[in-house]
């Protein structure tokens, strides 16, 4: 995989959370709006003696249109793959040697400046610019064989 892919992902592994967040409160609108969770709902109490349905998440779930169905399954799933593909790239960070994976947290996730690195790390600036560029070799090899983080889309 290439370096400047690998620093792709790196780079979107911060906003992940903020990605998930999103879709999570997109989710709620369309549940809140469709299920009626906070607002009530007008077929509460229709009695299953007269065969009709007495669940009224289901009742509601039946009057859903199709497309805020598929959305609501779409956001779903898009928030499951996104907290799999977070763990997985935190899962391939946790293979390197400490002193890898300690700068390539603080570079990338923590934001850092180098000098700032060399000092918790007890390594020179040029030192530490050298241990992040073998770190990102042996992660894209890790990530080239995860097949969730080589072939997810990364937003450009």
């Amino acid at each position: 995989m290439e370096r400047e892919k690998i620093i792709k992902i790196l780079k979107y592994y911060n906003d992940i959370d903020g990605h998930i967040a999103f879709a999570r409160s997109v989710l709620e609108e369309y549940e809140d709006k469709y299920y009626g969770l906070h607002g009530g709902n007008p077929l509460e109490g229709i009695s299953s003696k007269s065969n009709r349905i007495s669940n009224p998440t289901e009742a509601a779930a039946l009057n859903i249109p199709d497309s805020a169905s598929q959305t609501m399954d779409i956001l779903r799933t898009e928030i499951k793959q996104l907290g799999k593909l977070q763990a997985e790239i935190l899962t391939e960070i946790c293979k390197l040697p400490l002193v890898e994976k300690n700068i390539i947290t603080y570079f990338y996730f923590k934001g850092y400046q180098w000098v700032q690195i060399s000092s918790r790390v007890n390594y020179s600036e040029a030192q530490c610019k050298r241990i992040r560029n073998i770190a990102l070799e042996k992660l894209s090899g890790f990530f080239d064989k995860n097949e969730l983080i080589k072939n997810f889309n990364y937003p450009n």
